[in-house]
C-alpha cells in the first residue's frame, strides 16, 4: 500500500511537472517573438524601414578614403567663371588705364586700348526704407458744416507695401524662418515690424493665396500621373496630417486633421489618372490605375532578408530580383533599349519575384513576412505599372522631395497654432514649391499678388 501511494504521488508530480514545462514552453515561445520583434526595432533604419535618415540610430558621418589630392580646384579643371552682367544692369562704369610703364617708365600711353578686361563688383546698396507719409484731412464741409475725413487710400490701410509684404511672405514660404526671426531681420534693415503685424501680412496673404493655390490644385488633379504622400503636422497642438500632390510641373499642399480614406476622398477623390504612392490604406480609395512605391517595398525586403530562417533567405532572393530590375530601368532611362525590351528583360525576375511571394506566404515563419507576401499578392499588378505607361516612375520620390521642405518647416516652427495660419501655410507652400518647379521668382510673384490686392484687381495666375 505505502509502495502504491508513493507510484501515485510520483505520477500526480510528473504530470504537474509536464504541465509546468509545457506553459514554460509556450511562455518561451512568446519570449522569443517578443525578443525577434524587439531585435527587428531596434534594427529598424532608414535603409530597412520608413525612418528618416535622421533618425537613424547610431548614425555615423561617412567618411571617404583620402584620394591624395588637395581640397578646391584641379590642375587641368575647367574653371567656372561667374557670368557678366548685361550693361544694362550696371549701375556704374569705372575706366581704369595705366599708369606708367613697368618696362621703360614712360608715362603716355595710346588712348585706343588693345584689350579691356571687365570685372564687376556686386554690393548692396545702402538699404533705406522708403517711406510715403499720408496726411488724412478732416475738413470743415462749407454747405452743411459737417467735419469730414478723406477716404483712407487702398495702399495706405495696412501701413506696408506689397514689396515688403511680398519679402516677408518670402521669408517664410522659401525660407521657413520663423517669425521672430522674420521681425529679427526686419530690424537689421531698419524696417520696425511686430509679431502682431506679421501675422497680419500673413493672414492677408493667406486669403489672397486663395485663387491661385486653389487654381494649381485643380491643375494637379487633372494630369495624366499624380504622386502622393503625407507626413504628420500640429495644428493647436493637435496632430493634424499634411498631404501632397505632386506632379513635375505643379504640386499641392492640403492640411487635414485625418489620414484616412475619408481625407484622402476630400483631397484627392475626384482623381482618376495613375496614381503613385507607398501602400498606406488610405490610398486604395484610388479607383484609377496605381504604382506603388518600390522603393519602401525594396526596404521592407531588406528588412525580411534580416530575419533569421526560411524568412531571410526569402527576403535575399526578392530584394536581389527587385534591384536587378531597378537596374534595368537605369539603363532604360539612359537609353539602352526600348521599352518593349525593357519589359521582356523585367517579366523573368516579376516571375521571381511572383513565385518567391507565393513561397513566403504559404512557409513564412514570421507572421510579418507572411502578411507582407500576402498584401504584395494582392496588389501586384500596381508593381509594374511603370514598365507600361509613359511617364510613370517606379518610386514615389517626387512627392517626398516635395514634401521635404514640409518636414523642414514643422520642425522648425512646430505647425501651427490657428487654423488660419494652416491655410496659411498649405497655399503658400503650394505656390512656392510651383513656382521653383517652373523656375519663377516667388519674391516677384509675391509682390504681384499684393499689388494686385491695392489696385483692386484679381491676384496673378501661374500659366505652365
Amino acid at each position: 500500500m505505502p509502495h502504491s501511494q508513493e507510484y501515485v504521488q510520483l505520477l500526480l508530480e510528473i504530470m504537474e511537472l509536464r504541465q509546468i514545462i509545457a506553459e514554460q514552453k509556450e511562455q518561451i515561445a512568446v519570449l522569443l517573438k517578443e525578443n525577434q520583434e524587439l531585435k527587428e526595432k531596434l534594427g529598424t533604419n532608414s535603409s530597412n524601414g520608413s525612418k528618416a535618415p535622421s533618425q537613424d540610430p547610431n548614425r555615423k558621418s561617412r567618411r571617404s578614403e583620402s584620394t591624395g589630392r588637395k581640397p578646391g580646384g584641379q590642375p587641368g579643371h575647367t574653371g567656372h567663371k561667374r557670368t557678366l552682367y548685361p550693361p544694362e544692369k550696371v549701375s556704374k562704369i569705372i575706366e581704369v588705364r595705366p599708369e606708367i610703364c613697368p618696362g621703360c617708365t614712360s608715362l603716355a600711353f595710346e588712348r585706343t586700348p588693345v584689350a579691356v578686361e571687365v570685372r564687376q563688383v556686386i554690393d548692396l546698396p545702402e538699404i533705406s526704407p522708403e517711406i510715403t507719409q499720408y496726411n488724412i484731412y478732416t475738413c470743415k464741409c462749407l454747405g452743411c458744416l459737417k467735419h469730414v475725413r478723406g477716404d483712407v487710400p487702398k495702399e495706405a490701410e495696412r501701413g506696408f507695401g506689397p514689396r515688403l509684404m511680398g519679402f516677408m511672405t518670402m521669408l517664410t514660404g522659401e525660407g521657413h524662418l520663423t517669425k521672430r526671426k522674420i521681425c529679427s531681420i526686419a530690424a537689421h534693415l531698419e524696417l520696425k515690424i511686430s509679431l502682431g503685424a506679421l501675422c497680419n501680412i500673413h493672414r492677408l496673404a493667406g486669403d489672397l493665396l486663395q485663387a491661385p493655390a486653389g487654381a494649381i490644385q485643380q491643375f494637379v488633379l487633372k494630369q495624366e500621373q499624380l504622386n502622393a504622400d503625407e507626413s504628420s503636422w500640429r495644428v493647436l497642438k493637435k496632430r493634424c496630417w499634411i498631404w501632397v500632390g505632386a506632379t513635375s510641373k505643379a504640386t499641392f499642399f492640403k492640411i487635414d486633421p485625418s489620414r484616412s480614406s475619408q481625407a484622402y476622398r476630400r483631397i484627392f477623390g475626384v482623381y482618376c489618372g495613375t496614381l503613385t504612392t507607398d501602400r498606406h490604406g488610405a490610398y486604395n480609395e484610388h479607383e484609377g490605375p496605381k504604382q506603388s512605391c518600390l522603393a519602401h517595398i525594396d526596404r521592407h525586403f531588406e528588412k525580411m532578408s534580416e530575419r533569421p530562417g526560411v524568412d531571410g533567405s526569402f527576403g535575399r532572393v526578392l530584394e536581389g530580383q527587385l534591384d536587378l530590375i531597378f537596374g534595368l530601368w537605369g539603363e532604360f532611362k539612359q537609353g539602352a533599349f526600348s521599352r518593349s525590351i525593357l519589359q521582356e528583360k523585367a517579366n523573368e525576375h516579376i516571375e521571381n519575384i511572383r513565385a518567391a511571394l507565393i513561397f513566403t506566404a504559404r512557409e513564412a515563419k514570421n507572421s510579418k513576412s507572411a502578411a507582407l507576401a500576402h498584401d504584395l499578392l494582392g496588389r501586384f499588378s500596381t508593381l509594374w505599372t511603370f514598365l507600361f505607361v509613359e511617364g510613370v516612375e517606379p518610386t514615389n520620390n517626387l512627392a517626398e522631395r516635395c514634401l521635404r521642405p514640409a518636414v523642414i518647416f514643422r520642425k522648425l516652427s512646430g505647425g501651427n497654432q490657428s487654423d488660419w495660419g494652416a491655410q496659411f501655410t498649405e497655399r503658400l507652400m503650394t505656390v512656392v514649391c510651383t513656382l521653383k518647379q517652373n523656375a519663377m521668382n516667388t519674391f516677384t510673384f509675391l509682390t504681384e499678388v499684393f499689388t494686385a490686392h491695392q489696385a483692386a484687381r484679381p491676384p496673378p495666375t501661374l500659366v505652365f
